[in-house]
């Protein structure tokens, strides 16, 4: 049986660059509005990473403040997810360096982080550009995975973040069905299983 965690921010403090901690890799998650698609990925994250050494963190571009949505609550529930005391946070986006890797649930809001601090192209990526890139890389045995991307991923085709595409954009479930939510969350663990293999060391160091 699946035991009920918490996940989300209780207040809406904005969402800045974390304390680094030795060896552990900080990915931040980014929604628009941080009230679906990016504290259910730092929930189905955080449950795949079992134990290894990566910190997850979600926020979005609006003002904080907001709880998920019933329909995404009730899911979570049955998921063995409590998203009860979640509340929306607002990214800094003028303080987002600390984090190794910054995955947007679309398209749209990578173009904004990048356009308000260009120097994190590198580490700016959709969730499903992301898995697709990781599928083609080979990360070295104990690299940070934020100074890797900046070394191999800052020559990667801007154009990959103009308009939208569903096959780099996750739907935003808000105002549909259980259906639809329930879709984002079969996409999300899809794509970020693949996400974890290939940031996990265990993986690198056998590469």
């Amino acid at each position: 049986m699946t035991s009920s965690m918490p996940y989300g921010g209780s207040h809406s403090a904005p969402v800045r660059s974390p304390d680094r901690v030795q060896g552990q890799t900080e990915v931040l998650f980014v929604c628009h509005a941080n009230q679906c698609r990016s504290p259910y990925a730092e929930a189905i994250a955080d449950r795949l990473a079992d134990g290894r050494p990566i910190r997850f963190h979600s926020g979005g571009l609006l003002s904080g403040g907001m709880p998920m949505p019933e329909t995404g609550r009730r899911l979570g529930a049955a998921l063995g997810y409590s998203f009860d005391g979640h509340r929306s946070r607002e990214l800094d986006l003028l303080d987002l360096d600390g984090f190794d890797v910054i995955l947007t649930a679309a398209r749209d809001q990578a173009r904004e982080i990048v356009a308000a601090n260009p120097d994190l192209w590198p580490r700016v990526f959709t969730i499903k550009q992301f898995s697709r890139w990781l599928a083609d890389q080979r990360r070295p045995p104990r690299a940070i995975v934020g100074s890797w991307l900046d070394a191999v991923a800052a020559d990667r085709d801007r154009r990959s973040l103009l308009g939208e595409d569903p096959d780099d954009d996750v739907a935003d479930p808000l105002g549909m069905p259980e259906s639809a939510w329930t879709a984002m969350v079969d996409e999300l663990t899809t794509h970020l299983t693949r996400i974890l293999d290939g940031l996990s060391p265990r993986r690198a160091d056998q590469a």
